[in-house]
């Protein structure tokens, strides 16, 4: 038998460009307009909402600072959620085949949905449980909504791939919008509220107000007929990879045919097997030919047929046989299915080779945005909540984290400025960010004396970090779907968002290591800040005498 065929597949696309023939456009139509630009804003609403429930607990850093003293509960938040992600991610992965986005978008908005309310009503409102507890629930509901909300993520990446490049940059968007959001919202009720407790309740119920809001939204944009139309068009270019005629030496063959009826695809002419029975080794006798791309199955006597490729035509030399009245057949791939039932390890082995393919072509935007955001978690919201300040107290960690969530919604504004980065210049800026590592490190430590003492440094290196990460966390995540075929771009979004879990989890991981360098806990001296302290002492008398008491105070 032909090897090709005993290996049990043959691509028509191989045969095609042996005879140096075009393929042909699969993109023939025009998709319907997104009116008013709906499908973009509830994107980006769906890219504030999977990222605000972690937000929430990040914003929340002066009720757990007071509620856990002496905890590294900020260290433990961020770390619990990023490897919760990490695993959200994998599971993903290995169901993209099996749930379709709206479930698996579905499940993690009701996941996150009902924690969030319970964290709020339970946890916060409530307070009922001892410290060692309340510490451990907070914990487990940001595992939690850490799965649920990245199933959305994952999820949401691989959908809007199958989009224009636009809808991408409309979900990173609203991943910094998440951040300023929350920012805005808790400064508001931590300033008209005074209690701490009621303050950060009526905060978490804002926000759960706005996941309700998004749940809404979008069901009713998977019923848009933009949306429809390209999640069509990616079902009928994978269904195009699955065109094909399965041969068994004991039945009749049977054809599965596109439903598209495109002009561009091989003709397939069969004789089936006749009335006896026939071994396997008689499998040859079946005849295969292929011919321009014609469409026709209620064509009488075939017209004649061009030669395919040696490797096609060797074993099947056989002409066809009472041929007449037979019908023809658009085909793409041609498979010979042989008695050996197809087993559950070749079609995961075929899903990690296509995932091996995808990554082998992305590699430079999947190493860019894990560099990106290892910076990004090594420094935030860990150390930059550690950063001390005389002058602001509390409010310092909340100034920090706020100003890199409005200036990480700058970046990812400006990342859908029209200019086309290479690969090398993103790993070039990615690598350069590992500087701001020492940099804000210098702010906190050592912890009784600071290296770096004045405010205005510590906030300004936020604010590169917040830019930095938004623009370049947003190119690569925007560019990578497109340098893949349409049938590859869900898995090349969700490749590229492990890619950028396994940064922040690695991130989260080296946080812990600055964290201990900062030395034990204990009262920061404000003497540090290079404040001008003027003498108090009375001034001189009068008299013409000098006063030395004040001339030994001054001195002094």
């Amino acid at each position: 038998m032909n090897e090709t065929l005993g290996r049990g597949y043959a691509r028509i696309e191989a045969i095609r460009s042996t005879r140096s023939e075009p393929m042909g456009s699969q993109e023939t139509t025009t998709a319907p307009p997104d009116k008013f630009n709906c499908v973009y804003v509830t994107l980006f609403i769906a890219g504030t909402a999977f990222l605000m429930p972690f937000n929430c607990f990040i914003m929340a850093v002066d009720y757990f600072q007071h509620h856990f003293p002496d905890s590294t509960i900020m260290f433990d938040l961020s770390t619990v959620y990023i490897s919760s992600a990490c695993i959200a991610v994998v599971i993903n992965n290995l169901l993209l085949d099996l749930f379709s986005y709206n479930t698996r978008i579905t499940f993690g908005i009701l996941t996150s949905l009902t924690t969030m309310i319970f964290v709020a009503v339970c946890n916060v409102g409530w307070d009922g449980f001892p410290n060692n507890v309340s510490y451990n629930i907070s914990l487990i509901a940001i595992a939690v909504i850490a799965f649920g909300c990245t199933i959305q993520q994952s999820s949401y990446y691989g959908f809007t791939g199958c989009l224009p490049c636009r809808y991408t940059q409309a979900v990173m968007v609203g991943e910094s919008a998440a951040g300023f959001w929350v920012s805005a919202d808790r400064i508001l009720t931590k300033y008209t509220v005074p209690q701490e407790k009621k303050s950060t309740f009526f905060f978490f119920i804002f926000s759960i107000i706005m996941l309700l809001f998004h749940c809404c939204l979008h069901h009713l944009m998977m019923r848009n007929p933009m949306v429809i139309y390209y999640l069509k068009l990616t079902a009928e270019s994978r269904q195009r990879r699955r065109i094909q005629l399965h041969l068994n030496p004991n039945e009749d063959a049977t054809l599965m045919e596109s439903e598209g009826g495109e002009p561009n695809f091989g003709v397939l002419k069969l004789q089936s097997p006749g009335p006896s029975n026939i071994g396997v080794g008689d499998i040859e006798t079946t005849a295969f030919s292929f011919a321009n791309p014609v469409y026709s199955p209620t064509a009488a006597v075939p017209a004649p047929l061009a030669s395919p490729p040696p490797s096609i035509s060797e074993p099947l030399t056989s002409p066809p046989i009472g041929s007449a009245h037979r019908p023809s057949y658009m085909v793409e791939d041609v498979v010979y299915q042989s008695s050996e039932r197809l087993t559950s390890w070749n079609a995961c082995k075929r899903a990690v080779q296509a995932r091996w393919a995808v990554a082998r072509a992305i590699y430079p935007y999947m190493v860019s945005i894990g560099l990106v955001y290892f910076t990004t978690l090594s420094l935030y919201p860990g150390i930059a909540s550690e950063v001390p300040s005389c002058r602001l107290g509390s409010w310092m960690p909340i100034v920090l984290i706020s100003s890199f969530n409005v200036f990480d919604f700058c970046g990812k504004i400006a990342a859908a400025w029209p200019y086309e980065w290479s690969r090398s210049q993103l790993l070039m800026a990615s690598g350069l960010r590992l500087l701001l590592v020492p940099l804000m490190l210098l702010c906190a430590a050592p912890r009784e004396s600071p290296h770096i003492v004045d405010d205005a440094y510590p906030i300004f290196f936020s604010v590169v970090l917040g830019f930095t990460n938004g623009l370049f966390g947003s190119i690569p995540m925007i560019m990578a779907p497109s340098r893949v075929g349409r049938d590859h771009r869900e898995i090349a979004g969700n490749m590229m968002t492990l890619s950028y879990n396994g940064g922040l989890l690695s991130g989260a991981l080296v946080s812990y290591l600055l964290l201990g360098m900062l030395g034990p806990r204990g009262r920061t001296s404000c003497l540090n800040y290079p404040t001008l302290h003027l003498p108090t002492a009375p001034a001189p008398a009068t008299t013409g005498l000098p006063n030395i008491t004040y001339l030994l105070t001054v001195s002094h």
